[in-house]
């Protein structure tokens, strides 16, 4: 930074939302006398502070010093302007008040989730008495060795890795290593690029993120939908009725079949006990003879019976396909 510039922002805008644990800030030059870590959620719409840093946290900001006030979201530790180079400047998300023994719970995730990140250095080191003779005085610029952020992908505990999200072209060059992306390759039957809802035909219990203090996955539930669905969702009211058993409603039945869980034919079709209710041809079409067939009484179709496949016949008729006259006939 030039000196004539008395602030300065260092911004780091991310390919997608996620987990930031800690910040080491290494100077070359002097610590800044005062100076804020932020946060954005949305992209950087809005910015939050997480903490501030100064040497004086009252009379700069007019907060509390988490060196005699535990939790505070103002800190002295890191604004002497000593030492005069490699001083640092330490962040941990987590750090009192924020302890959460639950890394996936919602306290956690209010906490973590980021999707930009900005230093804003506000107020240089005036010139002070070196401690030694020998020290030079501190500089009057903004200088950096080091800046590291530390966390990890947003995967809800549904994922060990993460690749580069859709369009986003990394940046390859030589000592760039340890580099998170921000779309999760989800596990546990999750999908979304931070494994945030179930995978398809996954959706028979609420979605949930992982356990991070017992180490239970929570997986999706599959929906019993009988082979005959590609896709299913979760219905509250099911899940309610079935005292919190299933709540997944297969969607859009195929091979002739209806119901919560594509578990009858349609009418106009019946089981053919001789395959598996899960072959694509378990349902068969019903065959009534539709001059012996008696029809709806609200209209001209004709229903075999699904589960034995038997019509029903006008007087007179008689046989499974009611396509004979009894006798007499």
């Amino acid at each position: 930074a030039a000196q004539d510039a008395p602030r300065e922002t260092i911004r780091l805008d991310l390919e997608a939302t996620f987990y930031f644990t800690h910040l080491i800030l290494v100077f070359k030059s002097p610590r800044p006398a005062a100076m804020v870590l932020e946060r954005s959620q949305d992209f950087g719409e809005t910015w939050t502070p997480y903490k501030y840093f100064a040497a004086n946290c009252s009379a700069t900001f007019g907060l509390e010093d988490d060196v005699s006030q535990r939790g505070a979201i103002c800190t002295s530790r890191y604004s002497s302007p000593f030492p005069c180079t490699g001083g640092e400047v330490i962040y941990r998300a987590l750090s009192p008040p924020y302890d959460a023994e639950d890394p996936y719970s919602a306290e956690a995730q209010a906490q973590l989730k980021i999707t930009n990140l900005r230093v804003r250095l506000l107020e240089r080191q005036g010139k002070k008495k070196a401690p030694r003779p020998l020290q030079p005085p501190p500089s009057l610029h903004y200088a950096v060795y080091d800046f590291i952020v530390k966390g990890s992908c947003f995967c809800n505990g549904h994922a060990d890795h993460c690749v580069p999200v859709a369009g986003f072209k990394p940046i390859k060059a030589a000592g760039i290593f340890h580099v998170v992306h921000g779309k999760c390759m989800c596990k546990h039957n999750t999908a979304g690029s931070h494994c945030q809802h179930c995978a398809p035909l996954y959706n028979d219990q609420p979605w949930q993120a992982a356990d991070g203090k017992t180490g239970a996955p929570k997986e999706c539930q599959s929906c019993k939908c009988n082979g005959h669905a590609d896709t299913c969702h979760f219905d509250m009211d099911a899940w309610l009725a079935s005292g919190n058993r299933s709540g997944g409603v297969c969607d859009n039945c195929q091979h002739n079949t209806e119901g919560q869980h594509c578990q009858r034919c349609k009418p106009g079709f019946y089981r053919d006990l001789r395959k598996p209710f899960s072959a694509p041809d378990a349902c068969k079409p019903c065959s009534c003879h539709p001059l012996g067939s008696a029809t709806l009484p609200l209209g001209p179709r004709t229903f075999c019976d699904p589960s034995t496949g038997d019509c029903p016949c006008k007087p007179g008729v008689a046989g499974p396909r009611c396509n004979h006259c009894l006798p007499g006939y």
